[in-house]
């Protein structure tokens, strides 16, 4: 029965690893950047998101404008990275490392080093199961968590599927020599998923803000575990990026509970290299595209 409620703890956690793969590997199989400064960026947002709060009191203000804030900054990095986006990768993987510190150094000259709280999202009694004399319990905030992460992924495939912005972000990512001959702007593309792939990574900070606290360092394990759900899953398909997400927070679940907490994210590391070894592509992806 642990390792069902194992599971059951897992998932909102896992759903969260996804979310934050689903917009590291968006920007991944879009623009062919691998950008290490994705979970500062959301982590910036959170802190606006603070901000907005403590000014207006209302949770939805807040949340709506970091979203909008998050788009803004994904919007804005782009422009900043336009005039060297065809330098090497490991030449941009530099370029967002330094993005990374910058961001860092804005939120503690901003807000400082101190910890800040965020209203959970959802409050009351915990989801309770019975099974047999067996209970299993879910928290509200996390069933929440839960069911916000996979309705965003839905919602985000269809409108890759379906929009014909969506499909220009699908050709784009697929030719962009082929692109842009039949008219598509590669540059608004570029930008308008950045912007996605940041809101992204904001909502995640707003969805954790209230177990971890807001600061400046609140999103480094949250981008670690996205790059391992995206290695997991593979890159290359967004929903493998969701699906290896929860996995690997049921797995992280898992490891607490019968072996240790202390080895939750020694495992992480080493499943990286497993999967590097293994599959590169990851379980979901039938190739691997581009380089990681």
């Amino acid at each position: 029965m642990l390792i069902l409620q194992s599971i059951i703890l897992g998932i909102p956690q896992g759903a969260l690893y996804g979310l934050m793969a689903f917009g590291i590997a968006l920007i991944f199989r879009s623009v062919g950047v691998m950008n290490f400064a994705h979970g500062h960026a959301g982590m910036i947002a959170t802190f606006f998101a603070f901000t907005i709060y403590t000014i207006t009191n209302s949770l939805i203000i807040s949340i709506l404008s970091a979203l909008f804030f998050g788009f803004f900054l994904g919007y804005l990095i782009d422009k900043i990275l336009k005039p060297i986006k065809h330098i090497s990768h490991g030449g941009m993987l530099i370029v967002t490392l330094g993005l990374l510190m910058i961001f860092e150094g804005l939120s503690v000259l901003i807000w400082g080093t101190d910890y800040q709280s965020f209203p959970e999202l959802f409050t009351g009694p915990p989801l309770i199961m019975h099974l047999g004399e067996n209970i299993l319990v879910m928290p509200i905030n996390d069933l929440g968590i839960t069911i916000i992460s996979l309705s965003v992924a839905i919602i985000m495939a269809l409108f890759l599927k379906f929009t014909k912005l969506g499909t220009a972000i699908r050709a784009r990512s697929q030719d962009e020599i082929g692109a842009g001959v039949v008219g598509i702007s590669i540059n608004k593309i570029d930008s308008i998923v950045w912007g996605i792939g940041i809101m992204l990574s904001a909502l995640v900070g707003i969805l954790i803000a209230p177990k971890e606290y807001i600061h400046p360092n609140m999103m480094i394990n949250m981008q670690l575990y996205g790059f391992t759900a995206g290695v997991l899953g593979g890159f290359s398909s967004l929903f493998g990026a969701i699906f290896g997400g929860i996995i690997l927070g049921i797995l992280e679940k898992i490891v607490g509970m019968y072996i240790s907490p202390d080895f939750q994210l020694s495992i992480v590391l080493a499943l990286i290299i497993i999967m590097l070894v293994v599959k590169p592509s990851g379980i979901f992806s039938k190739g691997f595209e581009g380089r990681v």
